[in-house]
């Protein structure tokens, strides 16, 4: 289960380096051309938008792969072992039951949304949507992974 998982979140680290890189590049230019040119690239602003919104959403899912969400422990942390395993399980049941309506609704939103076009690239919308259930799928698959195996660490000590 460890490789398939690392395989899958080593495909999303590159995906996003690239979208990161070509959102550097992209507000660079826009840069460049709106203060130095002067003469504004329209098709900058937008692209460089969905770009952030991918890389956020994206970058969502691969960061609890890490751990990298915060959290508040103030409550947490006064209670035993038994009773955090049962917060982390009762947390993550709720955490996937939210994702998994995010993924079941969102299909809905991104097939009404292919008929609108973006103004200045024209690429329908629902395609810019569509990070909506890839990340929430992301975040999901390394929810699980990372609950169990944190169970299976302690299980062990």
């Amino acid at each position: 289960m460890k490789k398939i998982v690392d395989f899958i979140n080593g495909i999303f680290k590159w995906i996003l380096i690239v979208l990161f890189f070509v959102l550097v590049v992209v507000v660079f230019l826009q840069v460049i051309f709106r203060f130095v040119l002067e003469q504004p690239l329209a098709w900058t602003e937008e692209l460089g938008r969905y770009l952030l919104v991918w890389t956020t959403f994206l970058g969502a899912g691969y960061g609890m792969s890490v751990k990298a969400h915060p959290g508040v422990e103030i409550l947490y942390e006064a209670f035993g072992p038994t009773v955090k395993k049962i917060l982390n399980v009762v947390i993550s049941i709720l955490v996937i039951f939210f994702f998994w309506q995010v993924i079941v609704h969102s299909f809905d939103f991104i097939g009404r949304s292919m008929i609108q076009k973006s103004p200045v690239l024209q690429i329908p919308m629902g395609y810019i949507y569509t990070v909506i259930p890839i990340s929430s799928i992301l975040f999901i698959i390394n929810l699980l992974y990372v609950v169990i195996s944190e169970w299976n660490k302690e299980a062990k000590n």
